[in-house]
């Protein structure tokens, strides 16, 4: 077969809001047993590397803190290897400001903005006028706009919520600036991925619920795409989707160990 690690994608496909894909746990489980690495790789910074291992766990999936990697954390790791230790004003959360932190940044208050080398947005369900108003007047004084991922909604249990894309296009619509995306589909983060598991892109099954991320990421790094229907992408999307289609789609998680032993 060829593939030495699974990348999973985490709300949507692993789980939706609180509640577990049934027979994720049972299908993870297998492919380690059949010598598969993982990451678990999410968009989503809303929580730290700690928080979503703590949460895998405790709905069933077993996780080591090593094998999560978060929007937030890629961009504090990109931000460091590429400019060293910078000041970062964030809009988003604590989770935020801690992976940040992590790696050495100087995290900035709204009243230090004029300071900021960097604005870093990600999902903030604090965001108001005030964060947008001190990001935009940073961005006008010269600091580059980051945002960890463009995602326009979010999967929770029964329905989508905005995401982090909502934020970033208020601040780009304000300053006239396109940021940098660290998270996927961006080569950034998958870069960070595979070098944390040690493997090549071609080595590799990205598994995700979205089309526009996910499969895209996947695809620019040449691994086997996997699109999984429990999250923000149905078969009637599928059919109306022009851009890279994935290498395989599955009702579930549950269904790839199988669908791997066949390839």
């Amino acid at each position: 077969m060829g593939f030495k690690a699974a990348i999973f994608d985490l709300d949507g496909c692993l789980y939706r809001g609180d509640a577990p894909i049934e027979g994720a746990s049972k299908a993870l489980e297998e492919l380690r047993g059949m010598g598969f690495k993982m990451m678990f790789l999410t968009n989503n910074a809303t929580k730290t590397v700690e928080e979503y291992t703590n949460r895998l766990n405790i709905i069933g999936i077993r996780c080591r803190r090593e094998e999560v990697l978060t929007s937030g954390l890629a961009t504090s790791i990109y931000l460091a290897e590429r400019y060293g230790s910078v000041k970062v004003l964030p809009v988003g959360g604590r989770a935020l400001e801690e992976e940040l932190r992590r790696i050495g940044h100087t995290v900035l208050n709204l009243r230090e903005n004029y300071e900021a080398e960097f604005v870093v947005a990600c999902l903030d369900f604090d965001f108001n006028y005030e964060k947008l108003k001190n990001a935009c007047q940073a961005i006008y004084n010269g600091a580059r706009f980051i945002a960890t991922n463009a995602d326009p909604t979010v999967p929770v249990e029964d329905r989508l919520i905005p995401g982090a894309g909502a934020i970033v296009a208020a601040i780009s619509k304000a300053t006239g600036r396109r940021p940098l995306v660290v998270g996927k589909p961006s080569r950034i983060i998958m870069r960070v991925a595979l070098e944390k598991l040690g493997v090549e892109g071609s080595e590799t099954v990205v598994v995700g619920d979205r089309l526009d991320t996910d499969v895209r990421a996947g695809w620019k790094i040449n691994a086997l795409t996997v699109l999984v229907l429990t999250g923000a992408t149905s078969l009637r999307d599928l059919e109306r989707w022009r851009g890279v289609k994935p290498s395989l789609v599955l009702e579930s998680v549950r269904e790839l160990p199988e669908a791997l032993k066949r390839l």
